[in-house]
């Protein structure tokens, strides 16, 4: 199983919180469950922050001729 994970760091990179995991969304693709996923064919990457929050979306199909679809998900920051 793949996961997608988030870590922030609040000095330029010299120290890093706590990761979460961003990929433990059951519903959606077959290929999708509850402890991560199948690798899928996609583009993975999209991320933004703000009120409080980290959003972060990608591109994925199970393979190349599709159906493909994109994913959203969201997290509070520590």
């Amino acid at each position: 199983m793949w996961n997608a994970w988030y870590r922030q760091s609040q000095d330029g990179g010299l120290t890093w919180g706590a990761g979460q995991r961003l990929s433990n969304r059951p519903n959606g693709r077959r290929y999708k469950t509850k402890a991560g996923f199948e690798f899928p064919y996609g583009d993975y990457g999209m991320l933004a922050m703000g009120d409080g929050k980290v959003w972060a979306t990608w591109g994925e199909s199970p393979s190349y001729i599709g159906p493909g679809g994109v994913w959203l998900t969201h997290r509070s920051l520590p």
